[in-house]
């Protein structure tokens, strides 16, 4: 199962060569097209969603990986 997390508001965006690179933190996780050709078409790494203008970080859910309890694996509970 995937998550996904909204992370549109730390992207920064820098102009390059008929494209808007889109970065998180220092990492290029995608491009926006401005030529005429292909105008606004977005390109993300994988891992990173569009969805009506928003840019969303896509997290597997680990569900089974939680200890039962906070002991959990501790002689009579005494870690």
């Amino acid at each position: 199962m995937k998550n996904q997390i909204n992370v549109t508001e730390q992207i920064r965006t820098v102009l390059k060569e008929g494209k808007i690179e889109l970065f998180m933190k220092e990492e290029l996780i995608g491009r926006v097209s401005i030529t005429p050709e292909k105008q606004g078409k977005v390109e993300l790494i994988q891992g990173f969603t569009e969805k009506d203008g928003k840019i969303f970080r896509l997290i597997e859910h680990l569900q089974n990986d939680h200890p039962k309890a906070y002991v959990e694996g501790c002689d009579l509970g005494w870690c």
